[in-house]
């Protein structure tokens, strides 16, 4: 390949993409002009209808030559040439469509003699309509069933199920009870990047939101993958492949364009949460207490009474709550309303009951954000001003089932909170930045489940260590570690079944981590397969069967200090 991957390349797209190498490319996403007149920096959004469809076909002739026998071709476009394109890429170019995804934001351009548009096309195309990447059980883009949530039904998959192909983000329209979608349902919410975001670059007019870019990508692509986009723009194919470790190449026409989307790439670091909520109701403002005029044309305020909408009011509304003793009360309420008989930590934790937790909240008034909501949440918990006394559901998770992710939520942690100087695992929890920086390095270490398991396993963790933390001063004789052997090469077929502890080194015989796990050979393997955070070890050393390898642990932590193991004895002082 003559083009240098993992940066954004000057030029136009055609003569760009024929340097590429035929079957190169594992992922491509295209977002081209719609043919619309939009104000481009260096190109003209006028063209005639025939010169316009000749060139989209040109250049997707090129997606389709430098794509792998199993690569993916997404394609955004609008209403006006959706049809033609896609007959274009299926019967002249020979891609084969998997999905017809329908992306509907209702706050797009208002029109004076139509229906407003609210919405994009995105078209999900492979070469081989039998072998292509589809990550169907990647957690991070299923969703709960019905089945599980509504009726408790143990035949439900506790994966999750695919979300369907309408893909809805305008959170004002969707906060009631009564008319609004839920996360667990079947429709999937993307905030448009506007004008007002943070998300927002402000280069570039046309940018597509990286939550729902994350989801194209983790869906059709691996993580060391090659991600190509031909219209670069303002760089966000870009910055979610890498956030999400993906080898990634860019096309734009704009000279100037390059320079602030590669500024951009220079500020991103592999494992980087992507911007803006996954969550779009979190994206805008909420509109539950907003103005809207009466019957006589007079401004009125909605009013919240309990959680129920009341219209009638007169101006002024309902005051924002500024009061300590107000805000404590609706925490306790949008809590004993949303909790489904589940503690505190699990309400926090746990991305669908935190939903409705926090939504609850911003309806009633309550200042803040969600990060806000939950530390309030965390507060009256420590303080024991929660209210109503209630028992919790018991959630019963075996040694066994911990020791397969348990050890990425501690690494996990450990490097959020290096990152973050130190933070707390609850303040960690409570911010949903944090724990989406949380969620994707353990999801590294131990890919294939979901964040919950993550969230709960590092708070196992903290509270064992508050048993673990008087072993520290008892005293514990240990065998010798064996010498340090490769980690590549080591076998660890006899190994099965195994418990022990373990050390990784680096290169320079340094601790990066010590762990314990009753089964030795597992856990090593899923050392070898996934090391994509931090630089990789090269040696291990085993400690002999032991007894009590939680306390035993412990001890060598506190003694050794390895690099990303959570110090208990630091953490709990």
């Amino acid at each position: 390949m003559s083009l240098k991957s993992g940066k954004i390349h000057q030029g136009d797209c055609l003569q760009l993409m024929q340097k590429v190498d035929a079957g190169s490319v594992d992922l491509v996403f295209a977002d081209p002009p719609f043919n619309i007149g939009y104000e481009y920096d260096q190109y003209d959004d006028r063209q005639d209808d025939e010169k316009y469809i000749a060139w989209c076909q040109k250049w997707i002739a090129e997606v389709h030559r430098v794509l792998k026998p199993s690569g993916t071709f997404w394609l955004a476009i609008g209403d006006e040439y959706a049809a033609e394109l896609k007959v274009a890429a299926q019967r002249k170019i020979g891609f084969t469509t998997r999905s017809w995804v329908i992306w509907y934001y209702t706050f797009g351009v208002n029109c004076k003699y139509k229906f407003s548009r609210s919405h994009a096309h995105l078209f999900h195309f492979v070469k081989d309509e039998k072998e292509f990447t589809f990550n169907s059980d990647d957690p991070e883009i299923r969703v709960p069933s019905a089945r599980a949530l509504v009726y408790g039904d143990k035949r439900a998959n506790p994966k999750g199920r695919l979300p369907d192909d309408t893909w809805i983000l305008r959170p004002q329209d969707f906060q009631s009870d009564k008319y609004g979608f839920t996360p667990e349902q079947d429709t999937w919410f993307f905030s448009r990047v506007a004008g007002t975001f943070k998300e927002r670059q402000g280069f570039h007019g046309c940018q597509m939101p990286e939550q729902l870019l994350g989801r194209i990508i983790r869906a059709s692509s691996n993580e060391g993958d090659l991600v190509l986009d031909p219209f670069s723009g303002s760089g966000t194919t870009m910055a979610v492949a890498k956030k999400l470790g993906r080898d990634f190449l860019g096309c734009e026409l704009s000279e100037d364009y390059v320079k602030y989307a590669s500024d951009r790439l220079k500020s991103i670091k592999v494992g980087d949460p992507l911007d803006g909520p996954a969550d779009p109701i979190a994206s805008a403002p909420s509109t539950a207490a907003g103005v809207r005029l009466d019957s006589k044309g007079r401004r009125t305020r909605t009013k919240i009474i309990s959680g129920a909408l009341e219209d009638n009011q007169p101006s002024i509304g309902r005051k924002p709550l500024s009061s300590k003793g107000d805000i404590e009360e609706a925490v306790r309420e949008a809590f004993h309303s949303t909790h489904e008989g589940f503690s505190v930590d699990r309400v926090v934790v746990d991305p669908h009951l935190n939903h409705s937790f926090v939504e609850r909240c911003s309806r009633l008034g309550i200042p803040g954000e969600a990060a806000d909501f939950n530390r309030l949440l965390m507060r009256l918990r420590k303080n024991r001003k929660l209210g109503t006394k209630f028992t919790s559901r018991n959630i019963t998770i075996s040694h066994e089932e911990f020791d397969c992710y348990s050890f990425a939520a501690e690494i996990a942690w450990g490097l959020v909170r290096s990152r973050y100087s130190g933070e707390s695992l609850d303040e960690i929890l409570c911010d949903p930045k944090k724990v989406q920086l949380f969620d994707s390095i353990a999801r590294d270490f131990a890919p294939g489940f979901k964040p919950v398991e993550y969230r709960w396993a590092a708070l196992h963790i903290r509270k064992k260590g508050s048993d673990l933390r008087k072993s520290l001063s008892m005293r514990f004789k240990f065998s010798r570690f064996s010498p340090a052997r490769s980690l590549e090469d080591f076998e660890t077929d006899s190994l099965r079944n195994e418990p022990g502890i373990y050390i990784l080194r680096n290169s320079d015989k340094n601790d990066l981590y010590l762990g314990e796990t009753n089964n030795l050979a597992h856990r090593l393997e899923y050392h070898k397969r996934a090391w994509s955070q931090v630089e990789p070890p090269e040696f291990v050393s085993l400690l002999p069967h032991q007894d009590r390898l939680e306390q035993r642990k412990t001890c060598l932590v506190a003694r050794r200090h390895p690099q990303l193991n959570v110090d208990l004895k630091e953490v709990l002082s």
